[in-house]
């Protein structure tokens, strides 16, 4: 992957390009966007430029064999700390102090080839604070020519101390209807539907691509009606059922936090006067505009707050997910 082959991230690239050139690449940058908008790719990128034995102004040359080890992360100087998997197969929660010491110890010794290093820290969110205050003291004084890639969606996650040792790169969503073409593409359905899957992705081609495959999305419509009734209350026993069945569909709670922060911007949205066009759920503009009849913009941001602390709570298996999907559910429904 070349600085040249990225599409919408001019930024992001320009500044690396640039830094490169004048010989002025900060030791530690943290990349933050939503996930899929081309960071890892950007990261890759700049893994090949360091590493390339015969850079160019495009970055690596593509063809050495340097390069080809950083395109297939086999190159003795690039590390990748990144979530373990666990005796059952499932990506660990968190990542873990010792992946760090560890990586403190390969540092300590010279690097193998080019004398450049490049550390990439995917999902760096998941470092708990132990971690984080590991990998802080190698960030304070990282070596000769290493150099730092802190990949992130969520960046307020990180220790601020860790924040200020870096310097931030946002990256941001890709155009819609690019997102869409390419979905459009790479899944081979019609505009309709890559149209829908890209304004779910929210200017994320991976997102996209992940989406398709949910079972729950094609159940979309339906538990909109269902969640997100006015006469709901009258309909207890089956929000419970519900939300019993939802909690044990684990790798479907991301998608459902997701369906119902989607549903209620658009009612955001529509409630200040922004044209249908700009709905993600546009196939649904009739029932939205009837919701709007018995739900208040007050009422519409509090059910967003209600919908980010559950997915917190879930997904960060602080709370019990049957539970907290109740409370949830029961105060979706309802008038105000």
């Amino acid at each position: 992957m070349r600085f040249d082959e990225i599409q919408h991230q001019a930024t992001a690239v320009e500044v690396l390009s640039r830094a490169m050139q004048r010989g002025r690449l900060h030791h530690a940058y943290v990349f933050s966007g939503p996930d899929g908008v081309g960071k890892g790719m950007v990261a890759r990128a700049l893994a090949m430029a360091l590493l390339c034995q015969a850079p160019t102004e495009a970055g690596g040359c593509g063809r050495c064999g340097a390069c080809k080890r950083a395109t297939h992360q086999q190159h003795p100087d690039l590390h990748i700390i990144e979530r373990d998997t666990n005796s059952k197969g499932e990506l660990e929660s968190m990542i873990k102090i010792d992946q760090v010491r560890e990586l403190q110890r390969a540092l300590s010794f010279k690097a193998f080839e080019g004398g450049r290093r490049l550390i990439l820290i995917l999902e760096a969110e998941r470092m708990n604070v132990n971690t984080s205050n590991a990998l802080l003291k190698t960030l304070e004084e990282p070596g000769e020519a290493t150099h730092f890639v802190l990949i992130t969606h969520a960046p307020h996650r990180l220790l601020p101390t860790i924040r200020s040792r870096a310097q931030s790169l946002r990256f941001k969503p890709l155009p819609r209807a690019f997102v869409a073409a390419q979905l459009a593409a790479r899944l081979e359905i019609d505009a309709t539907d890559a149209a829908l899957l890209a304004g779910l992705a929210e200017g994320s081609i991976g997102r996209g691509l992940a989406l398709a495959d949910s079972e729950l999305l094609g159940r979309r419509v339906a538990l909109l009606e269902q969640i997100d009734d006015p006469d709901g209350m009258r309909r207890v026993p089956q929000l419970l059922e519900l939300a019993e069945a939802l909690s044990k569909q684990r790798d479907g709670l991301a998608l459902l936090f997701h369906l119902l922060r989607t549903w209620y911007r658009d009612l955001a949205a529509l409630s200040q006067g922004r044209p249908a066009e700009s709905m993600v759920h546009g196939d649904r503009e009739a029932a939205a505009r009837r919701r709007l009849t018995t739900l208040s913009l007050k009422g519409i941001l509090t059910r967003l707050t209600l919908i980010n602390d559950a997915e917190q709570a879930v997904l960060e298996h602080t709370a019990n997910a049957r539970l907290s999907l109740e409370r949830l559910l029961l105060k979706l429904v309802g008038q105000g």
